[in-house]
């Protein structure tokens, strides 16, 4: 039998392959688009807070994707945008005047996420060489701030002593 049909095969493999991995891009993409249009028409601090979670998770899995492949400046900009929508959920509760002690709600799912995206940036950052690190350094940052931030609204600035003196430190190396 002539190699043609196996060369078929292996171009087969290759078209498949390629078309996975372009739908699960334009998938990401795609279910990133939805959750802001959802943001666009939500009112409640505490569900803008939950959309902006699902959209910190699909940076997140772009930046693992793209730190997989090896491709980090790809990484570095879904890092960014991620950045972003962290500061945009810390930011969505401090205006919003509730009382975190009281009622909880969006405050504490925040501050869960923020914990298990830590340490997928922590792992994450051993892929980049030290003279990349910057944009992972600052994502890390912007993630610790603002647990540290749910964390003193939760239980009260009176109750977190290391809180305090950490977020102090983070801000002045994010300066």
């Amino acid at each position: 039998m002539p190699s043609f049909p196996l060369s078929c095969i292996h171009f087969t493999y290759i078209c498949l392959f390629a078309s996975t991995v372009y739908l699960s891009e334009d998938k990401a993409t795609r279910d990133y688009e939805r959750q802001q249009e959802k943001l666009l028409h939500e009112a409640s601090p505490v569900s803008r807070v939950k959309i902006l979670i699902k959209m910190s998770e699909i940076n997140l899995e772009e930046v693992g994707h793209f730190v997989k492949k090896g491709n980090l400046g790809e990484a570095d900009k879904f890092l960014i945008r991620y950045s972003d929508v962290i500061h945009q959920a810390d930011e969505v509760l401090k205006s919003s005047h509730r009382n975190a002690q009281k009622n909880p709600a969006g405050f504490k799912e925040l501050e869960i996420s923020l914990r298990k995206q830590l340490r997928k940036l922590t792992d994450w950052k051993l892929s980049y060489p030290v003279d990349q690190q910057e944009k992972i350094s600052q994502a890390i940052t912007s993630a610790e701030l603002a647990k540290e931030d749910m964390f003193q609204a939760i239980f009260g600035p009176e109750n977190v002593r290391r809180g305090k003196d950490k977020s102090d430190n983070l801000k002045r190396e994010s300066q």
